[in-house]
């Protein structure tokens, strides 16, 4: 993935593949134009306005490291997302086993906790999974603004190995409270949250990286780019989940332990990396007089000595993002993320339904990832071409793009509902994947409505919202699923039923939106 900035307005769409290779011939262009705009890219001291070749080369350094900012952001995901897809399907064995032999008072031996899949034992397993998102979720929301804005004051870098850390403490807890089940009950994995208070856990992670790419990518590139991001994070669920599920036979605790492993590793290049090599490129070290309007601390409009004109100023500085078409686009974040809260519902009604045990169930998570795949690789690609054939405006193509992506997750939500075979519930499974675009366009859409000087607040809030969802969606969830348990056979589905209505919801809050087209 290969993005660059530019400051002029294109005239003409150029396809993904064409974008990057375009958008860094012209900053060579520019340059011989304008000597002044150019010295603003340049990244080494050897470069001079009179130098045309360090000129040259510092443009050329400027977007290599572009390139390997971006392909870091990548890993970083990549490597959040295996760390919470392998130990997914093995954590909800070691939950069930602790809660089954809870409820039979089977310690010594596994006579008697066969029947796992009753009523009461499945109420307390979809229980803790609901509870333990929303737990995990609160600190690191609270905290994830402050530390974003601090990443901009200290770097981004020491905010992001902070973040690490405390998602990697949270994850040895639950480790911790699963290896002493007599010792700790299994309600107290709801203390691992509290972890996610040093650096804001995943949240921050997320928000920074994508502020990243925001920073990095031309508005043409942005929804490649995202795209890319989310197909790097859908390979590893494609891998990550059916590995996981495959050492389930063997040990359960195998998948848990080597997550922890990777996550540790990580931290520990991350630190490593930051610490020695720090190379991207920042606005703030740009004059002053040319930078136009912005937030870097270093600019002579935030440079008050009055503390409420500070506060004044940021206030007014965040009405842009208060518009009717910003606050709609939340909205449907919020909802959508509330809505696919369910890949641990699902595992519960695979299994139930269909007397499904969770190495089986967890296919149907890793075929959603495979077809998600196949969505950012043909599909979204395909539509756009067809959306820049028929002259509607990008920006318009990714709200099209998007309302049909949420047809299709109403769809499938109501299929996975209604599934009294396993080929149902795989159909529904389709549907839902083919509406994976859903976010990927909506955030391209919700991009083109700010300034760019807004970006940075824009991806948290955005993270805020979605994390929002995350802790409504884990209870509300498990309280349908509950509910349905109780009602009969029939109705255990009735968590997708409420994620139909949810993402109908989030649908129309985007055809609302009016977009900058």
């Amino acid at each position: 993935m290969t993005c660059a900035k530019t400051d002029e307005p294109r005239k003409s769409e150029p396809s993904p593949v064409e974008a990057s290779g375009h958008y860094a011939s012209s900053y060579l262009e520019d340059e011989e134009q304008d000597l002044e705009r150019v010295s603003l890219l340049r990244t080494t001291e050897h470069a001079s306005i009179g130098d045309e070749r360090g000129i040259r080369n510092g443009i050329l350094s400027w977007y290599k490291g572009s390139n390997s900012v971006t392909l870091a952001t990548c890993v970083l995901l990549l490597i959040v997302d295996i760390v919470a897809s392998v130990p997914m399907a093995p954590r909800m064995v070691l939950f069930e086993n602790i809660i089954c032999r809870n409820y039979y008072g089977a310690w010594e031996s596994d006579a008697g906790t066969r029947n796992c899949k009753i009523e009461p034992v499945q109420s307390e397993l979809a229980q803790i999974n609901g509870w333990k998102e929303t737990f995990d979720t609160i600190p690191g929301l609270a905290v994830s603004i402050p530390y974003g804005a601090l990443a901009n004051r200290i770097g981004r870098s020491r905010v992001l190995i902070l973040a690490l850390v405390g998602s990697l403490l949270s994850e040895i807890w639950i480790a911790i409270v699963c290896s002493l089940p007599q010792t700790l009950p299994l309600r107290t994995i709801w203390l691992s949250g509290i972890f996610q208070l040093m650096g804001g856990g995943t949240a921050t992670v997320v928000s920074m990286c994508y502020t990243m790419i925001g920073d990095i990518c031309s508005p043409e590139q942005r929804t490649t780019a995202f795209s890319q991001v989310h197909a790097a994070v859908l390979f590893s669920e494609f891998i990550s989940i059916p590995l996981g599920s495959a050492f389930i036979a063997v040990d359960p605790w195998i998948p848990v332990l080597g997550a922890i492993g990777l996550m540790a590793f990580s931290t520990a290049m991350t630190f490593l990396i930051t610490v020695h090599s720090i190379s991207f490129p920042v606005k703030k070290k740009m004059p002053l007089e040319t930078q136009g309007p912005s937030l870097d601390p270093s600019n002579r409009l935030m440079k008050t000595k009055n503390p409420f004109n500070d506060r004044l100023f940021s206030f007014i500085g965040l009405t842009p993002l208060l518009s009717r078409d910003v606050v709609l686009m939340l909205v449907a974040f919020f909802f959508c993320q509330l809505s696919r809260q369910f890949s641990g519902v699902l595992l519960q009604y695979s299994s139930v339904k269909f007397n499904w045990d969770y190495a089986k169930a967890s296919s149907l998570i890793a075929l959603r990832a495979v077809l998600n795949l196949m969505v950012l690789i043909t599909v979204i690609p395909r539509l756009t071409r067809f959306f820049k054939n028929k002259g509607l405006h990008p920006t318009k193509a990714d709200q099209s793009i998007t309302v049909m992506s949420g047809v299709s997750l109403a769809t499938g939500s109501v299929l996975l509902f209604f599934s009294k075979t396993p080929s149902v519930a795989i159909l529904g499974q389709a549907f839902t994947a083919l509406g994976f675009a859903f976010t990927v366009t909506a955030r391209s859409f919700l991009t083109s409505m700010v300034d760019a000087q807004y970006l940075s607040i824009l991806y948290t809030s955005i993270t805020a919202v979605t994390y929002g969802g995350v802790i409504v969606g884990g209870p509300l969830l498990a309280c349908a699923f509950q509910w349905g348990l109780r009602l009969g056979h029939f109705w255990v589905g009735m968590p997708f039923l409420i994620t139909a209505v949810l993402f109908a919801t989030a649908t129309l809050a985007v055809y609302k939106s009016r977009g900058n087209y």
